[in-house]
């Protein structure tokens, strides 16, 4: 009767202990995936094994056990590094025209070939 209650409380410190750990280590990948590695080139700092990656990474995972937001961690990225560390442009200011052009240029060519086929 003992084994048992002890193998409930262990199944029981898992389920609430692991999956905060398991959490974490996708906000991990997450956080690190959204960072360009400055040292190597079209890699995120989740994929690069360069030195400066590995110690980005740990920074990371410091500032999440410390508690602070994904948003926070970027903006410390980015008050160092500047907009360049990010995987994914900035939707404002000049990083908007990154997201329009592809868009309008797709539609200026649609809008051509439905001309060009009419005549």
């Amino acid at each position: 009767m003992n084994t048992l209650k002890i193998i409930k409380i262990v199944i029981l410190l898992l389920f609430i202990f692991v999956p905060n750990s398991i959490g974490k280590d996708n906000d991990l990948y997450d956080i690190s995936n959204e960072l360009m590695c400055p040292v190597c080139q079209g890699q995120t700092v989740a994929e690069s094994n360069s030195g400066l990656a590995i110690s980005m990474r740990e920074v990371v995972k410091k500032k999440l056990d410390q508690g602070q937001k994904k948003e926070e961690i970027l903006q410390y990225f980015v008050g160092i590094y500047g907009d360049t560390i990010l995987a994914k442009p900035p939707t404002s200011g000049f990083g908007i025209i990154l997201y329009i052009i592809p868009i309008s240029f797709f539609l200026f060519s649609v809008l051509f070939w439905i001309y060009r086929f009419k005549k």
